[in-house]
């Protein structure tokens, strides 16, 4: 089933879901042709929020992803879609004062639930008539490797040989396979060999990236005479870019504040209530190294790093407060670095600012760890949204540094988004095990 299909199938829900919400609620509606008519004038604006809502939250990436998964995508994107077309109503009200809110929600359950049934009917098509593909993985780490595709992509993949780059049986174990995973730790002479006998007979790879793969992916070919170059750029933002998102960081942290501040009050009543002061500082480091009070609210007990020393947190660690577990399991300790954020120490989106002790192992176990260091640290990132709270370092390193080589304004729009939905997923938020 072609993917532009479906979205215009999904998009036909869309719009038919008002047409239902019409047909259900006009004899109720004051000028009908005239609430009629304020459908017509925001119908490009739902289509394109839609669009946007769907690339976001990767709905179309699917076959890959339990159902679960999937029924709750299509909950979130409804649920933002509302809200959208609410606030597009609000500013745009001089042209749109006779869209009623009576029809926006009722619209918003019908094509919540038409939607979930279709992407339903999609996921079982696609679990159904999609064949599984046979998989080696090489590599140093391979077996690591393996078993993750084993266990989260059972339906989608069967891995069937797991070997090392230069086991004597690789060529035939590849012609063997649709796909070529390879792990950290493939050789570059390796891995072009393996790159070109994959081109050849038309198999698939995957690989780890190293540093100089994400450097590339920001890559401007330019010639030199008739020679065809390649120009990376250091890693970091722009002049115009950082003014540009400061600017953004200034205005979300203002709107933040105002509107979390209800919220934030009543957590206050209740960390207090639960013993020990209100916040919790630590110093971070942020762009450039430059060492910063680091906010939160407190979820340990007062002194908990007082006999151990600084360690990460556990999965169900003892020192952990109750309060303190609900807050970490939505993230609402983090909100007080908002302030930090209006100070200027940190942004909305970029790499999480580590401490200088955990920074000074890191770096010495990978010298790319000090690239993360070229832009601001952020509230949330994208190895927030792609990754758990116990994925590897290397990894979160590897997600930081594609963030920075592909640093956009839109990627910043499609990370906070994301970040909403990951809040309420208990998986993301387990500890180091």
């Amino acid at each position: 089933m072609k993917r532009i299909l479906i979205i215009l199938i999904d998009l036909v829900i869309v719009y038919v879901s008002f047409l239902l919400a019409y047909k259900l609620l006009g004899s109720n509606l004051m000028n009908f042709w005239l609430n009629i008519w304020a459908f017509y004038t925001v119908t490009p604006i739902i289509g394109i929020l839609y669009l946007i809502l769907m690339y976001a939250f990767g709905l179309y990436d699917s076959v890959r992803r339990p159902l679960s998964d999937v029924i709750y995508t299509v909950f979130l994107i409804s649920v933002f879609l509302t809200v959208c077309i609410m606030a597009s109503c609000f500013f745009i009200r001089g042209v749109t004062f006779s869209f009623p809110r009576s029809i926006i929600f009722t619209s918003a359950l019908f094509y919540w639930g038409l939607l979930t049934i279709w992407q339903v009917i999609v996921w079982k098509f696609y679990r159904r008539n999609f064949e599984i593909k046979v998989v080696t993985v090489i590599g140093q780490r391979a077996e690591e490797l393996g078993a993750i595709i084993s266990h989260k992509y059972k339906n989608t993949y069967h891995v069937k040989y797991i070997c090392d780059e230069k086991d004597e049986n690789l060529v035939s174990y590849m012609a063997e396979s649709n796909i070529v995973f390879l792990s950290a730790g493939v050789t570059s002479s390796g891995r072009d060999k393996i790159l070109l006998y994959a081109a050849q007979n038309a198999i698939g790879v995957y690989f780890v990236p190293a540093y100089r793969d994400i450097a590339l992916m920001s890559a401007i070919m330019e010639k030199t005479d008739d020679i065809p170059t390649f120009f990376i750029d250091i890693m970091g933002l722009s002049f115009e870019e950082r003014v540009v998102k400061r600017s953004i960081d200034l205005l979300l942290g203002i709107l933040s504040l105002i509107v979390f501040l209800p919220f934030g009050l009543m957590i206050a009543i209740c960390v207090k209530l639960d013993g020990g002061p209100l916040f919790y500082s630590q110093e971070r480091l942020t762009k450039n190294g430059k060492v910063f009070k680091m906010i939160k609210f407190r979820t340990m007990i007062p002194d908990a790093e007082k006999l151990s020393g600084p360690v990460l947190a556990e999965e169900n660690d003892p020192r952990i407060t109750k309060v303190g577990r609900i807050l970490r399991a939505i993230r609402l300790d983090e909100a007080p670095q908002i302030l930090n954020i209006l100070k200027g120490e940190m942004s909305i989106v970029g790499p999480r600012p580590e401490r200088p002790f955990f920074i000074s192992q890191f770096e010495k176990k990978n010298p790319d760890y000090q690239q993360r260091l070229k832009v601001k640290a952020g509230l949330t990132g994208l190895a927030q949204v792609e990754g758990k709270y116990n994925t590897a370092f290397e990894n979160k390193l590897r997600y930081d540094l594609i963030y920075i080589s592909n640093y956009s304004l839109f990627q910043d729009l499609l990370i906070m988004i994301r970040t909403v939905k990951i809040l309420f997923v208990k998986e993301s938020t387990k500890g180091v095990s």
